[in-house]
């Protein structure tokens, strides 16, 4: 038996990020949003008892490494169902190490789709409460839309949706890892702090000019004057872009539109240079 579930990317629009826990952990900031872009998860039963990730043209690691692998093995362990082979098959869209939570949604994916596929009556709450043992991103890749997280993420209350608009999401060549930019923004005094809470405030009366305004994210301080974030800020905004900034911890730069036909022409002329452009509306 095989099912598929969808694993949207995930955006910030907010992102602020605070001292280092005791556990290693940064208490973060953020309001978080969905957009219609995809990695496709397929799981599959079979007669061993392995868990087997298939992701076909990447380097991503396919074991206990693996978001999705860990979030198979975290399922079986916190529902007590008997262990069965699972394959994982990952068709990804969503580039790796861009800040736009690919590995997370897809291992929120695997869990929504085990719940499913064992016909199981795990709630929400529980489903999230197993995906903070896979990541600090999955509880929210789990119940997706427009959420506020706290915590290192786990902590969720769930907002009004976004105005209807659309992303434009550029992936620059260089790649971020999200270690070391937390050790980056250790390292540096921040200057100013997005205001999530305002964000919340003006989700709450779908105020989406004060939205744009209150786009924001922390590390991109951490980042060089000449940083290319920068450049695709600047150029999204001459293309019309309502608000810009870098998602998650980078790379990827998203330019939020109120326009459909404006966010679709900037796609067009931004993929001349940047083949890994992507229009995406709100979900």
């Amino acid at each position: 038996m095989s099912i598929t579930e969808l694993a949207p990317a995930k955006l910030n629009l907010t992102l602020d990020v605070g001292a280092r826990r005791p556990d290693g952990y940064h208490e973060i900031t953020s309001v978080m949003q969905s957009a219609a872009l995809y990695d496709v998860v397929t799981l599959e039963t079979v007669e061993t008892d392995d868990i087997v990730v298939e992701c076909p043209g990447t380097d991503l690691p396919t074991g206990p490494d693996n978001l999705a692998w860990k979030a198979a093995d975290v399922f079986f362990r916190e529902t007590n169902i008997p262990r069965t082979g699972i394959i994982i098959r990952l068709e990804k869209k969503i580039p790796s190490q861009a800040g736009l939570g690919g590995g997370s949604s897809d291992a929120a994916a695997v869990l929504r789709g085990m719940r499913r596929l064992f016909s199981t009556n795990v709630s929400d709450e529980a489903l999230e409460t197993m995906a903070a043992r896979v990541g600090s991103d999955v509880p929210y890749c789990v119940r997706g839309g427009t959420a506020l997280a706290r915590g290192r993420g786990e902590r969720l209350t769930a907002l009004l949706p976004l105005p209807m608009c659309w992303f434009v999401i550029v992936k620059p060549p260089v790649a971020h890892s999200t270690a070391v930019m937390f050790r980056k923004l250790d390292e540096i005094a921040i200057a100013n702090r997005p205001d999530s809470d305002a964000m919340a405030k003006a989700l709450e009366i779908g105020d989406l000019a004060q939205i744009c305004r209150l786009v924001g994210n922390v590390f991109e301080q951490a980042l060089p004057e000449d940083s290319e974030v920068f450049t695709i800020r600047r150029q999204l905004s001459r293309l019309g872009a309502d608000a810009a900034c870098m998602t998650g911890s980078g790379s990827a730069v998203m330019g939020l539109f109120r326009r459909e036909e404006t966010a679709r022409l900037a796609a067009r002329e931004l993929e001349k240079s940047y083949p890994l452009t992507f229009l995406a509306p709100r979900l």
